[in-house]
C-alpha cells in the first residue's frame, strides 16, 4: 500500500546507498527486492556472532517516525538499548512465554513493533498480527487464535466498546490488556462488558526518555 510513496522517493534513497525490500514474494518495482524468498530460505540455526561483534547498548538498531510532539513529523533514533528496554514492558507487566499476543497496530510505531512485537521477542511468547484493526472481527479473532493478552492504543477500547452487544461477549481467553491512551469510563465499561481482563495502561514516547505504568489497576 506504501508502493507509490516508496516510488517517488526511490532515487534519492538508491543515490544515498539505502537498499529497499518488500515484504513479499516478488517486487513490482525495479531497485527494489523482495525479502520473503530470502527469509523463507534462511536457515534455522542462530546468525554468527561475526554479524553483531560490533553492537553495542548504543548502536542504531532502527529509526521511528514520530507524530511530531514537537513541530513536523521527525525519525526518531531507537538504540539497541532502548529497544530492549522497551521490549522489556510486557515482561513487567507480566507477558509470559505461553501466552498468544495479538496487535493490530501499526508497526512503523513503537507501540506496536517495539511493545508488541518485541515484547513476545522478549519472553518467548506468540504474536498474532492483523494488518487492520477490525471492531466487528476483534473478539472472534481472539477466540480463533486462543489470544491470551491484546494490545490497544488510543480509542481502540472505546470502539469496541460500541460494538452491538453479544451473548458471547465474554466468551474468549483474554486475560491482559496492554496499552495506552484509554479513557477511565471506558475503561470500566469495558471491564464491564467484557470480563476481568488486567489493564495495564502506560505511557510513553518514542523520542522521550521515561516511561509509567499504571500497575495498580
Amino acid at each position: 500500500e506504501l508502493r507509490e510513496a516508496v516510488e517517488e522517493v526511490l532515487p534519492d534513497l538508491e543515490r544515498d546507498g539505502v537498499r529497499v525490500f518488500y515484504l513479499s514474494s516478488a517486487s513490482p518495482t525495479p531497485g527494489v527486492e523482495a525479502l520473503l524468498p530470502a527469509v523463507e530460505a534462511a536457515p534455522d540455526e542462530p546468525l554468527p556472532a561475526r554479524h553483531r561483534a560490533g553492537v553495542t547498548a548504543s548502536s542504531k538498531a532502527m529509526y521511528i517516525y514520530t507524530s511530531g510532539t514537537t513541530g513536523l513529523p521527525k525519525a526518531a533514533v531507537i538504540t539497541e538499548l532502548k529497544l530492549m528496554m522497551v521490549a522489556s514492558l510486557g515482561r513487567i507487566c507480566g507477558l509470559r512465554p505461553d501466552d498468544v499476543v495479538y496487535t493490530t497496530l501499526p508497526l512503523y510505531h513503537s507501540a506496536g513493533l517495539l511493545v508488541g512485537v518485541g515484547g513476545c521477542l522478549e519472553v518467548g511468547a506468540t504474536c498474532v498480527l492483523r494488518a487492520k484493526f477490525s471492531a466487528s472481527q476483534f473478539w472472534a479473532d481472539c477466540r480463533r487464535y486462543n489470544v491470551s493478552v491484546i494490545q490497544y492504543v488510543g480509542e481502540l477500547m472505546r470502539y469496541l466498546c460500541n460494538t452491538p452487544k453479544r451473548a458471547d461477549d465474554r466468551e474468549h481467553g483474554v486475560r491482559m490488556a496492554l496499552g495506552n491512551g484509554m479513557r477511565a469510563e471506558v475503561w470500566k465499561e469495558f471491564l464491564q462488558r467484557f470480563g476481568p481482563v488486567a489493564v495495564w495502561e502506560f505511557y510513553g514516547a518514542t523520542e522521550g526518555n521515561a516511561g509509567f505504568i499504571n500497575y495498580t489497576g
